[in-house]
């Protein structure tokens, strides 16, 4: 089976650093095209031997050569960028989150229904066979029922001008931008979105919140998260059972080559580590690649997307107001696209 020709448009650090090298190294899709308007998309191509290199993204999307494409956009231009993909018949799969409100989530699935293209939210996380191993060690009771599970992802942002993630405006702030990972997370573990939640962000210096928590009620268990660009970078995510509990040291955003430990821990003190290394990246463009190749248009993983929006949406309700929050569900739209894990 031939390898899917995919285009990237984008030259950012993201590409560069994390992007690019993976799909190098993975088996069945090869970067055919990079597109820039910043005048670093011919250097970028020849470093990493990508035979076009486009100055505008829609000239990259008008290679009839190009089966798949890669957004990485600001969270604002996603929906924007997702339609003009989808009406050049790609098949997407764009940055997380993958829109920020109901009537894009409803513009970008019409978009990609009307035209026969599949559409993947890039929690590339989802992919890394750590949390294969959680959900073995969960389904197979090591830990006895879960209570409660614990989130947390920090980092430093580079302050540098005209950085959108902090822009009002621009659908940035700590939620979006790291939070939803922990929402994901915590939603995958569950299989279903909480039933309320409650939220309170801070910034010092910013008009959008640069640090947040919450507390998501899933009625028998309790999630709660923490996230943020102030402080030291961590990204870990433990889960507690009545037997024992899941401590995963690199839950989200493991760098190439780094291990990652999957620890349970018991209540009577003995402790199970597990170390894996794999590239999340990697292995999210082979899994969407092979989507492409055997299956019908759809959005791929569409009630993990419905369920982290309708999240989302709380907990935005709950920063601007101070209250706890219903969840509601997120079903925009009436369509036929089919779901698969």
């Amino acid at each position: 089976m031939s390898a899917v020709r995919w285009g990237v448009l984008t030259t950012a650090r993201i590409a560069q650093g994390r992007f690019l090298p993976a799909m190098s190294r993975a088996r069945n899709a090869v970067a055919s095209a990079i597109s820039s308007p910043n005048g670093k998309a011919a250097e970028v191509a020849e470093r990493f031997g990508i035979p076009a290199a486009y100055s505008s993204h829609e000239e990259l999307l008008a290679d009839p050569s190009i089966e798949a494409v890669y957004l990485p956009f600001p969270n604002s231009l996603h929906a924007d960028w997702i339609v003009a993909a989808a009406e050049a018949g790609k098949d997407i799969l764009c940055e997380k989150p993958l829109v920020a409100n109901t009537h894009d989530y409803r513009r970008v699935l019409e978009a990609c229904e009307r035209n026969g293209v599949n559409l993947m939210e890039a929690f590339m996380y989802r992919f890394h066979p750590q949390h294969q191993k959680v959900r073995e060690f969960i389904d197979s009771g090591k830990i006895g029922e879960l209570v409660s599970m614990h989130a947390r992802f920090h980092f430093v942002m580079d302050r540098s001008e005209g950085e959108v993630r902090l822009q009002p405006g621009m659908d940035g702030g700590a939620l979006n931008d790291v939070g939803c990972y922990a929402v994901d997370v915590m939603n995958m573990v569950m299989g279903r979105a909480p039933q309320t939640v409650y939220g309170k962000g801070t910034s010092r210096t910013d008009a959008v919140e640069t640090t947040m928590a919450a507390i998501l009620d899933y009625g028998d268990v309790l999630g709660t998260l923490d996230c943020g660009f102030e402080g030291p970078r961590t990204n870990t995510f433990q889960i507690i059972g009545t037997k024992g509990q899941i401590t995963l040291d690199k839950a989200f955003d493991p760098d190439p080559g780094e291990i990652a430990r999957v620890t349970v821990s018991f209540r009577d003190g003995r402790t199970e580590s597990v170390d894996i290394g794999e590239d999340p990246f990697k292995t999210e463009i082979e899994r969407f690649s092979a989507w492409v190749r055997n299956s019908g248009p759809e959005l791929v993983q569409r009630e993990l997307t419905e369920q982290n929006l309708a999240v989302r949406l709380a907990l935005q309700e709950s920063l601007a107001t101070g209250l706890p929050r219903d969840v509601n569900d997120v079903h925009a739209v009436e369509h036929h696209l089919l779901q698969e894990q």
